[in-house]
């Protein structure tokens, strides 16, 4: 059974808003808050500093990016761990366990999710290098701003697409999307994901009412538009998959892909997980949104 870390434990009990209007005062900015970024290297002139609702912040001037154990040790000047440690002191959550072996494994764990936002934001700054690419993103319904958002990008010399393997504000690896060629998704290896296994895909906030799909694309487009989406990347789940939906707050609404094996798959979770999971038709009839992302 997977088991939240301190990290985790911190972004669900935190509010990341609240900490940074320590620092900066803020405006609303559709559903995100913006001021002046409050990072001591950055003379932030103009605001450019959002905090979004999925506990996420990102500044566009200095292209400082992550959570409130982030936000806290970069205005503090502080290694992430002892960072975690004071938050946690201040707000007294009560952490999963502080054994030093758990606290090195939390902190391997980020560290390999550093690097591998490190990573897709080489493969985004890249984009501007393949043309073809950001067509391909652009045919998808993804400007410019949601490339950024998403830190979507290109790979393979431009044969590739990339997307931030995207859990809950934290990279967990990179997806190469082919576009020729099989398979057309290439993943990480199980044991080269941060947690050990293949995770949820979650690109925004979690929240009530949050469609379950098989796509990745997909759920970027729902998140997009401002729905909840959460993608499992196929047909089948893993165990801890599925534990990581069942904590997901109901109802939730499993929207199959177009096919036969999408429907068979997408019936298998709503029985697995029925009266909490609902099944959508795949040409659901689409309706106007009243909580659409900035």
């Amino acid at each position: 059974m997977s088991e939240m870390n301190i990290f985790e434990k911190l972004r669900e009990q935190i509010d990341l808003a609240e900490i940074a209007a320590r620092y900066t005062d803020f405006q609303p900015s559709g559903r995100a808050l913006v001021g002046r970024c409050p990072h001591p290297e950055h003379d932030d002139e103009h605001p450019s500093f959002y905090v979004y609702d999925d506990d996420r912040f990102f500044c566009y001037g200095c292209r400082w990016r992550g959570d409130v154990t982030d936000f806290h040790a970069g205005v503090n000047g502080k290694p992430g761990m002892e960072a975690a440690l004071d938050l946690a002191r201040e707000f007294g959550v009560d952490l999963p366990t502080d054994s030093a072996e758990a606290k090195e494994k939390a902190e391997r764990r980020r560290n390999l999710e550093a690097d591998y936002l490190a990573r897709a934001q080489e493969h985004h700054a890249a984009l501007s290098r393949h043309p073809r690419i950001v067509e391909w993103w652009g045919g998808r319904g993804f400007d410019e701003g949601l490339r950024e958002k998403f830190l979507l990008g290109v790979a393979a010399a431009g044969a590739e697409a990339t997307i931030p393997f995207w859990n809950r504000g934290r990279v967990h690896g990179i997806v190469r999307r082919k576009l020729e060629g099989e398979p057309k998704y290439v993943l990480p290896e199980k044991k080269d994901f941060p947690a050990g296994y293949r995770p949820l895909f979650v690109p925004g906030r979690v929240r009530e009412g949050m469609f379950l799909v098989e796509g990745y694309v997909d759920a970027l487009a729902l998140s997009a538009l401002g729905y909840g989406a959460a993608a499992v990347g196929g047909t089948h789940t893993n165990q801890e998959q599925m534990e990581e939906i069942r904590r997901l707050p109901g109802p939730l609404y499993v929207l199959p892909d177009a096919d036969e094996e999408g429907r068979k798959a997408a019936w298998r979770l709503v029985e697995e997980l029925y009266p909490k999971a609902l099944l959508c038709p795949p040409q659901y009839e689409k309706k106007e949104h009243d909580e659409r992302e900035d």
